[in-house]
């Protein structure tokens, strides 16, 4: 998985004016995190009671990557 976020971003990189790709997942999916971090996404914060899962108020973390970094 972490190949595939990789490419996907250097694709976008490289075919788009984007420069800041950026992934919210949820704050207690650890597998979802690691991916990100090992893709090169930097972690930049939790976003505190940002979304509802099942009826239920969850937190969820700001991951970003920008085009300079990779």
């Amino acid at each position: 998985m972490t190949e595939a976020v990789k490419q996907i971003c250097r694709f976008v990189f490289d075919h788009s004016d984007i420069i800041r790709i950026y992934a919210e997942p949820f704050a207690y999916n650890m597998a979802s995190c690691r991916v990100l971090e090992k893709a090169g996404f930097q972690y930049e914060g939790t976003l505190r009671n940002n979304a509802v899962k099942n009826g239920k108020i969850v937190d969820m973390k700001m991951f970003a990557l920008l085009k300079r970094d990779i």
